[in-house]
C-alpha cells in the first residue's frame, strides 16, 4: 500500500470560520469539556475549544468525521470551524485565553434527548443505524454511546441525529503514525472491539431491527465510493493547521482509512459473525 503524501498538497486556509459572539458555560457531560455558545447570527452552538483538556487532535477528528458523515448521508447537526477571539464575550471564565482561536462547533439541537430504546420504533430514520454501524467500523469508533446519538422531537417527527467523533481512529486523542501502522500490520479489520465497546447502545437497535447481509451489502458501494484518497485530501485541506498532527501522521491516517475501506467485506463478515454468536 503506497503513501498518499499529504504534505505535497497545497494547504487551503480557512477564510470564514463561524465567529462566536458569546460563550455561556461549560457543559459538564464530556471529558472534552464542551461549551455552550452563540454565533454572531444568534445560533446556539456547542463548542470544543482549541487547547482543550484532550488536546486539539480531537478537533481534527471531529471535523474529518463530520465531513465524511455528511457525504455518507448520516444525519448530523450543522457543524464546522468556529473562532473565539478578543471580541467574544466569555461568561463564568469558562474559556481561558490560551483556548482562543479555532474551535469545532456543532449546532445545538433543541428538543433533543439522548437515545432510549423505547423510542426506536417511532424514529422515522431508524434504518440509518446500519450506516452508523459501518461508519463506526471504518473510523474505528469504540466510543459510541447514548449521549452521542440524539433523538430530536419536532411535532410528529422523531429523528435520530449523530454527534461526537472526538475519540476515533482506535487511539482517540493520541493516535499517530506508529500506532496506525501497527494496527494495519495486526489486520485490525478483524477486530470486534467496536462491537464489544458499543454493545450497550447497539443492542438497543438489535432488539428492534435485524442487521442482515443485504443491509450491509447495500452500503458497501456507497462507502467505498465516498472514502477515497481525493476526498480525504480535500477534507483535510480545509482543517486549520493548528489542529493538525505531522504530515507523516496524516499520511498514515489516510492510508489507514483506505485500508479499512479496502477490507470492508471482511469488516461486514466480522460484524455478522459476531451477531450470530
Amino acid at each position: 500500500m503506497g503513501m498518499y503524501h499529504y504534505a505535497l498538497r497545497k494547504k487551503v486556509l480557512i477564510i470564514h470560520p463561524e465567529h462566536i459572539k458569546t460563550v455561556q458555560h461549560t457543559i459538564e457531560n464530556g471529558i472534552t469539556q464542551p461549551k455552550l455558545g452563540m454565533t454572531d447570527n444568534n445560533i446556539p452552538v456547542v463548542i470544543k475549544t482549541f487547547n482543550g483538556p484532550e488536546g486539539s487532535l480531537v478537533l481534527f477528528n471531529e471535523y474529518l468525521c463530520y465531513r465524511l458523515a455528511i457525504l455518507l448521508d448520516i444525519p448530523m447537526p450543522v457543524s464546522g470551524v468556529c473562532i473565539i477571539d478578543q471580541n467574544t464575550l466569555i461568561y463564568n471564565d469558562c474559556v481561558a485565553p490560551g483556548q482562543y482561536g479555532y474551535g469545532f462547533y456543532s449546532t445545538y439541537l433543541s428538543k433533543a434527548l439522548p437515545l432510549v430504546e423505547t423510542i426506536i420504533t417511532l424514529m422515522k430514520n431508524k434504518e440509518v443505524f446500519f450506516k452508523i454501524l459501518l461508519f463506526d467500523h471504518i473510523i474505528f469508533n469504540a466510543d459510541r454511546n447514548a449521549g452521542n446519538l440524539l433523538v430530536q422531537y419536532y411535532k410528529k417527527n422523531v429523528i435520530l441525529q449523530v454527534i461526537d467523533h472526538s475519540h476515533v481512529f482506535r487511539n482517540g486523542a493520541i493516535w499517530n503514525e506508529s500506532c496506525l501502522r501497527r494496527f494495519m500490520e495486526e489486520r485490525d479489520y478483524l477486530s470486534t472491539e467496536v462491537l464489544e465497546s458499543n454493545e450497550y447502545l447497539y443492542s438497543m437497535f438489535y432488539h428492534n431491527m435485524s442487521v442482515s447481509q443485504s443491509a450491509l451489502d447495500a452500503l458497501k458501494v456507497k462507502f467505498s465510493a465516498t472514502v477515497t484518497a481525493p476526498v480525504l485530501h480535500h477534507i483535510i485541506s480545509d482543517i486549520p493547521t493548528e489542529w493538525c498532527p505531522t504530515d507523516a501522521d496524516i499520511d498514515a491516517l489516510i492510508e489507514y482509512l483506505l485500508y479499512r475501506v479496502q477490507h470492508i467485506d471482511e469488516i461486514c463478515a466480522a460484524i455478522l459473525n459476531y451477531l450470530k454468536n
